[in-house]
């Protein structure tokens, strides 16, 4: 090699970031990256990876506080146990993600199935944290604006809240799957360019 020539690695190390992170940093991390996919349409598999990796961290910070998840009131509501509630959930988790048992084996896997996990790592972020990010802010009120067909079966206390969310996102209950999805990333796009939405 010449005098004058790097090596490979001096040259990718140039400006490289250094990180410190919490675990919380880790969640959030996921969870902004999820959303983002999610918008862009990215592929479920990488968004439902993400999104329960965020969940995961989270329901462990939050029984360590002594912190109600949502997956904690769900199962308390069924009258069982929240490993029960989300072992569904944790299983097509650990399909995606390992290949010791089963590795020639197939999983039926529908796109929606990421929507409900990503809901839990956002909302139970904004329980842990005391705030949101933007991109968790944004997806839950997508999110709840698609979650009735009819505003008139929710709650005196959820109308309003409904209405005015939808005031947002212009078209998206009549939208198709791609274009509710296209509405969102302008929403979100829009939203990223104020600073002062970020609650965490």
């Amino acid at each position: 090699m010449g005098r004058n020539r790097k090596s490979p690695a001096s040259i990718i190390g140039v400006g490289a970031k250094q990180f410190s992170l919490t675990k919380l940093d880790v969640a959030e991390a996921h969870i902004k990256t999820a959303v983002r996919l999610f918008f862009d349409d990215g592929h479920p598999v990488s968004i439902y990876t993400l999104a329960n990796a965020a969940r995961e961290i989270v329901a462990v910070i939050a029984e360590k506080k002594g912190v109600k998840t949502v997956v904690d009131e769900i199962a308390a509501k069924r009258g069982s146990t929240s490993k029960e509630t989300i072992a569904e959930g944790v299983r097509i988790a650990n399909w995606l993600k390992h290949a010791d048992r089963d590795p020639t084996g197939k999983l039926e896997f529908k796109e929606t199935d990421v929507d409900a996990m990503l809901q839990l790592a956002c909302h139970d972020f904004g329980r842990i944290a005391g705030g949101m990010p933007i991109e968790a802010q944004i997806y839950e009120v997508w999110v709840a604006c698609l979650a009735f067909s009819k505003i008139s079966e929710t709650s005196l206390s959820v109308k309003p809240l409904l209405r005015k969310a939808l005031k947002y996102f212009p078209g998206l209950r009549s939208a198709s799957r791609a274009d509710q999805k296209r509405i969102g990333k302008e929403v979100l796009q829009d939203c990223l360019r104020d600073p002062s939405l970020e609650t965490k």
